[in-house]
């Protein structure tokens, strides 16, 4: 245990130490429950907002009232249901996630040294940056803006970034894809190029580049979704 919270520390102050001793003793079990704790408080600080957010993209469907209260309340049901069920879904998506990248490593990189194992690992450990970075937002939203100031997902974005330089009423994608471009981003994929560089033996430019490209494709789910 001890050495798993040295690695969660290693994390933010020596990227490539945590990722040199995970490579060796790839060990996932700790920085997933802080994860998951992490994930649920931040569920819990902003409930009042996505509520909000929901009643406004139901508003938006132009559904009949008893179709919208209906589709709302089956909403909240499934949210309900994720906070208590949302180990389970977060295991399963780190584990689709290290199946995909390890396919492109088989076919791509052919990198026989780099396993399955390091690649869950790392992306369990990975989630924690950005999770802490999605808690700092919340902490922002909590203090500097009402549930009832929210009408789109770019209004839960309180990070500065060039989402600020959009017109009031730009695209929701484009604000939300604006948002990421911020200097806690610049932080992810730095240490995302390190774990890539350490577990794939992979050369540093190299690794920033690829860095740079998973994590446009994380993005994207979140931009597509955005209303």
């Amino acid at each position: 245990m001890n050495e798993s919270l040295q690695n969660i520390g290693n994390l933010i102050a020596e990227p490539s130490a945590a990722f040199s001793q995970l490579k060796s003793q790839p060990r996932w079990g700790i920085a997933f429950v802080i994860f998951y704790l992490i994930a649920g408080l931040i569920a819990w600080a902003i409930l009042p907002y996505s509520d909000t957010l929901l009643t406004e993209q139901l508003a938006k469907q132009e559904m009949p009232a008893d179709a919208s209260e209906t589709a709302e309340n089956v909403a909240r049901i499934f949210k309900n249901v994720f906070l208590f069920l949302g180990p389970l879904f977060a295991l399963l998506f780190f584990m689709i996630q290290s199946a995909l990248l390890n396919l492109v490593n088989r076919f791509l990189l052919k990198n026989d040294t780099l396993k399955f194992k390091h690649i869950y690992v790392a992306l369990v450990h990975l989630s924690l940056i950005p999770a802490l970075i999605q808690l700092v937002n919340a902490a922002l939203l909590l203090i500097f803006r009402d549930p009832e100031s929210v009408r789109s997902a770019a209004d839960l974005k309180m990070i500065p970034g060039l989402h600020l330089l959009l017109e009031s009423g730009a695209s929701p994608k484009l604000a939300v894809l604006f948002s990421h471009i911020n200097p806690l981003s610049l932080w992810v994929i730095a240490v995302m190029a390190v774990a890539i560089a350490v577990l794939a033996d992979m050369e540093k430019n190299r690794a920033r580049v690829v860095a740079i490209v998973l994590w446009i494709i994380s993005i994207l789910p979140e931009v597509v979704s955005a209303t």
